[in-house]
């Protein structure tokens, strides 16, 4: 297929939200690695789950290998399959998610994929967990596992899709869409357009503060959504 769109998205709290039990199987997960109880978590709006686990460790008194955080995202992927029903129950799909990732499915030249700071593992668990996987290409995706930074993981997809689809894709070919600055300052840092979500903690003046040309409440505007994503909007003018 022509490609002209690769569409980046963001899983917790643009896609869907889990209602805390991602903290509370963080926990399972972090006890299950260590031995120890996690009495408190690192800052994790927009970081990488590797950093998560490193400066979560960090607060235990622990310092921590690759290996480790490699035992700890099998961990946590095990936590999330055990839980799977839990998190259905007490999570949810947030509004016009479904429609809009059906709509844009529909669009010629236009695919969507994950940049998550989750691990894909997790990743594809949540997003099948409330029917929001279906449109998703995960091999051209890039996962908390891929890199410390969020604009690697902008770069990582980029090219992975490059290779996949055997076009040069260049970052106007793609649209960043996610719910924290961390998300649009990883756009931005690669020159892709981003289109801001304020579903999450961040009001939509922050994102904006943080460059973000396009700020929406919400996914529930299908066709604005499908027509701005699928003409990669302009990049913030700095």
């Amino acid at each position: 297929m022509a490609v002209e769109r690769v569409v980046l998205w963001d899983i917790d709290h643009t896609l869907m939200d889990t209602r805390g039990m991602g903290r509370e199987l963080s926990a399972l997960a972090f006890r299950r690695t260590t031995g120890l109880e996690m009495q408190r978590q690192a800052a994790i709006d927009g970081i990488t789950e590797a950093v998560i686990f490193r400066e979560t460790a960090k607060l235990h008194g622990l310092n921590t290998s690759r290996q480790d955080f490699e035992r700890f995202a099998d961990a946590l992927a095990d936590a999330h399959r055990e839980h799977s029903v839990e998190l259905r129950a007490r999570g949810h799909a947030l509004p016009g998610a479904a429609a809009l990732l059906d709509r844009l499915a529909s669009l010629p030249g236009v695919v969507q994929t994950v940049v998550s700071g989750n691990v894909r593992s997790v990743a594809e668990i949540k997003l099948a967990t409330f029917g929001l996987d279906r449109h998703v290409l995960w091999g051209i995706g890039a996962y908390g596992e891929d890199a410390d930074e969020r604009a690697d993981l902008v770069r990582t997809a980029l090219s992975r899709a490059t290779r996949f689809f055997g076009v040069d894709l260049t970052p106007l070919d793609a649209v960043v869409v996610g719910d924290t600055p961390a998300d649009v300052r990883a756009g931005l840092a690669v020159g892709v357009p981003v289109i801001a979500v304020a579903t999450g903690r961040s009001s939509e003046s922050a994102l904006r503060e943080a460059g973000a040309v396009h700020v929406v409440s919400d996914l529930t505007d299908t066709d604005r959504l499908a027509q701005l994503i699928s003409t990669a909007p302009e990049r913030h003018p700095h």
